[in-house]
């Protein structure tokens, strides 16, 4: 792989042209991110202040069941009617609910905002990808979605920090608050700079309905998030039976929700698609773990403990501008996926050697940086090849399943660990934890290679079944 030829203007990320919706888009991701993380924080001080303890975990799974709804919804509406409309939609509702949660005078209310900010969120996370694709030219493409990762980067590590001292200072509410204003001024300067005829679509499929089956999927999905997600919070062996129905439903309904080959791994882009999800499961699952790792079984204050997170997520903004230095050919975005996978996987094996005793704490600092690094590179060059592989017609369905496949995978993967953690106590727990995230993590590095070897220039098969075919819903 040789440096990318920066080329003439026209190739350019930032011109007099596109840096109004690039700003746009950034602004809104980056306040999207920063609710999701500052909650963490906030949530439990909400909780009590509404008087609403018992809703803490529907509260705090709210937004991640409602946002592959939203996903799902967000990518046939995309495809059926433009950009504009969805945008406007789901900005609307991720408003509403921030306001909800803001002005909340009980507990009900709050988990309500939480639900419509997951639906609207996730509407606009999917229609920002399709907006990329149809305004930034495909070769600095791949810089557009590093800076997208770069977004979520500032959030993960000031979000938490900033929304303790704000409710310390004033109130919980006053996150919500400024999440609301910053929201509210980026998506009417995205707006703006969206405004004019949408670039069309030749060719492709028909476009889907802007409900319908995969909207009913994405329920049966949302639903079983729900069931793993309180399931695991069971006594066992209780949690153990609803963990396993869950997950039964779950991969019933990943089967027909996701591009037709990603469970078996047949064809480019939805093999692009699972490598994401089990990427993205596996390093939020090492991550959450490593946290609780540090405080409970190493004595680790939490200020201490989240700070060696936050340096790990410099990585990402390493990674990124790595990728970034490369061009669009399919053989960079094939290397540096390949290159990306042994990076990750240094995460959860480095921190199962720890809970082992056989590493010190700065080898788990540098496998943080290490798997933020391979996170940084693996996310903007799977996000751009997926979509350079799909039709035109379909970049809002594959854009809305690289990030529902990951939500199932990482809702999954929690439930799962979350028993371990249960039934072997102390050590145990998550020396079995990290042994299922190394086990996944190789899986990653195998896919990405087999990605690298495998059918290169081959475009995917159409996302859905043409109306001919004599199985329009065949399992993967």
């Amino acid at each position: 792989m040789t440096p990318a030829d920066r080329g003439p203007a026209e190739e350019r990320l930032w011109t007099r042209r596109t840096w109004p919706f690039l700003t746009g888009t950034l602004a809104l991701m980056t306040f999207i991110a920063f609710e999701s993380y500052a909650v963490t924080t906030v949530l439990p001080v909400a909780m009590a202040d509404l008087d609403g303890s018992r809703w803490y975990s529907m509260a705090y799974a709210a937004t991640i069941t409602t946002a592959l709804l939203g996903t799902v919804l967000g990518g046939n509406w995309a495809d059926r009617h433009g950009t504009r409309p969805p945008l406007l939609a789901g900005g609307t509702m991720f408003l509403l609910g921030i306001a909800l949660c803001a002005l909340a005078p009980n507990a009900a209310t709050f988990v309500l905002g939480r639900f419509l900010q997951g639906v609207g969120g996730g509407i606009d996370a999917v229609v920002l990808y399709v907006l990329i694709a149809r305004h930034v030219p495909a070769g600095p493409r791949p810089r557009m979605f590093g800076l997208l990762t770069t977004a979520w980067l500032l959030p993960s590590m000031c979000g938490p920090l900033l929304a303790g001292v704000l409710t310390e200072l004033t109130s919980w509410r006053i996150v919500f608050a400024l999440v609301l204003v910053g929201a509210t001024a980026s998506l009417l300067g995205l707006l703006a700079s969206t405004r004019g005829p949408e670039p069309r679509t030749p060719g492709g499929a028909a476009p889907p309905a802007l409900f319908g089956r995969r909207g009913l999927l994405a329920l049966m999905a949302a639903g079983a998030l729900l069931v793993l997600h309180l399931g695991g919070q069971s006594p066992p062996p209780l949690s153990t039976v609803i963990v396993l129905c869950g997950l039964v439903v779950l991969l019933w309904t990943a089967s027909r929700l996701l591009p037709r080959g990603t469970l078996l791994l047949r064809g480019a882009a939805p093999r692009l698609v699972a490598l994401r999800a089990v990427l993205g499961a596996t390093v939020t699952a090492t991550d959450v773990y490593l946290t609780l790792y540090l405080q409970h079984q190493r004595d680790f204050p939490p200020t201490t403990a989240g700070l060696i997170i936050a340096i790990g997520a410099l990585g990402w903004a390493a990674g990124a501008w790595i990728q970034g230095r490369f061009g669009d050919a399919a053989a960079h975005h094939r290397g540096l996926i390949a290159v990306a996978g042994p990076l990750v996987l240094s995460g959860p094996l480095v921190a199962l050697l720890y809970t082992l005793g056989t590493v010190p704490t700065g080898g788990v600092v540098g496998a943080c940086i290490a798997m933020g690094t391979g996170m940084g590179i693996a996310y903007p060059r799977i996000s751009a090849q997926t979509l350079a592989l799909a039709d035109p017609s379909e970049h809002g369905m594959y854009s809305s399943s690289l990030q529902s496949g990951e939500s199932m995978s990482t809702a999954g993967l929690l439930a799962v660990t979350g028993i371990f953690l249960t039934v072997f106590p102390g050590e145990g727990g998550f020396v079995a934890s990290y042994g299922l995230l190394v086990a996944l993590g190789c899986a990653a590095v195998l896919i990405a290679w087999a990605h690298r070897f495998r059918e290169r220039e081959q475009p995917p098969k159409p996302f859905r079944n043409p109306p001919e075919a004599p199985r329009p819903h065949a399992r993967q």
